[in-house]
């Protein structure tokens, strides 16, 4: 299987058998004790992502053992791919032999102490702070941790892209203030975390103009913007409108480039800078995904063993919403 385009809103792709039989059980005495998984030893190209046979990891007391339905690749995967150890521990972040930031699958057994889920459970979330990534056929997670079911008719495929990217969004526009009939600007509309802000900034009741280029602007007004600038054609910079908002998506502007946009007391706010994830935004963009406030855009699918080829899409900087990896097992 290739990567296949899609270039639509997911709902959703990745259906699977306890999808489909409900609260059906799953039968611990089956588990593997090994898995596939991607593995990278030392930081560098995409050709260094390899696909092993690793040990299935023992849940701690007060673990979940998810069985992994589906992940992404982030932007962040591919800058943390290249990152050096030493230098990803400098910036506060854990190396890992096997990556992968966001993912969506089934309680398959509980530690002891685990509380709040049962065998079964449908969940999604991050791997932030854990030993292991998302790019494997299973990972132990804490029950307390940044873990949270998946609504009621919300496939896998549709709930993994949600984690990382629309956090991003709805932490950096509640930051911005953005509400009701605010002026907000998005650059990078088109990617993920642009993708979920121009839904969020619409949900929230605001005035939104998103930026991209030329073959994505019906994109970004099918999702909801207000206007599109297309920056191939118009730079946003010197359009000469005035925001109470300015959220830079993919982080490729400054404050001090777009201050003379901001409207009197107005707030610029970028992905450049770091934000804590919490499990409060978690629910809340889990509340918004039940809704049907936020859908995420996707915008190819791959197989596990494809992770390479997903790695290098997302590089050429090129991609629309988010990149799906299924791992069906």
């Amino acid at each position: 299987m290739h990567g296949r385009h899609s270039h639509h809103l997911a709902r959703t792709s990745l259906k699977s058998p306890i999808e489909q039989k409900g609260s059906e059980m799953i039968d611990q005495t089956h588990q593997s004790t090994t898995m596939q998984a991607i593995t990278m030893k030392r930081a560098g190209s995409a050709d260094r992502l390899t696909l092993s046979e690793v040990p299935t990891p023992v849940p701690d007391p007060g673990d979940l053992l998810v069985r992994i339905h589906a992940a992404t690749v982030t932007r962040g995967d591919v800058v943390m791919r290249k990152m050096p150890k030493l230098v990803a521990r400098l910036f506060g972040e854990r190396p890992r032999t096997i990556p992968g930031y966001e993912y969506a699958g089934v309680v398959e057994s509980l530690g002891s102490r685990a509380e709040g889920y049962t065998v079964g459970d449908r969940v999604f979330g991050t791997t932030s702070g854990l030993r292991q990534g998302s790019y494997a056929e299973y990972i132990a997670v804490p029950a307390n941790g940044m873990v949270v079911s998946i609504p009621e008719g919300v496939g896998f495929g549709e709930a993994a892209p949600v984690p990382v990217g629309a956090m991003a969004a709805f932490d950096f526009l509640c930051l911005g203030g953005a509400g009701e009939r605010s002026r907000v600007l998005i650059n990078g509309a088109s990617g993920s975390v642009g993708t979920f802000a121009v839904q969020i900034a619409k949900h929230l009741g605001s005035h939104v103009t998103g930026v991209a280029g030329s073959s994505n602007v019906e994109l970004v007004a099918a999702l909801g913007a207000d206007d599109v600038i297309d920056y191939t054609k118009d730079d946003p910079v010197n359009s000469g409108r005035i925001f109470d908002v300015i959220f830079d998506a993919v982080g490729k502007t400054s404050e001090k480039q777009m201050n003379h946009l901001l409207a009197e007391g107005g707030r610029f706010v970028t992905t450049k800078a770091r934000r804590r994830e919490t499990r409060k935004s978690l629910l809340a963009v889990r509340d918004l995904l039940a809704s049907g406030a936020i859908t995420p855009v996707v915008d190819r699918t791959y197989a596990l063993a494809e992770v390479t080829e997903a790695h290098r899409h997302v590089e050429q900087g090129h991609k629309r919403g988010n990149i799906l990896i299924r791992i069906d097992g």
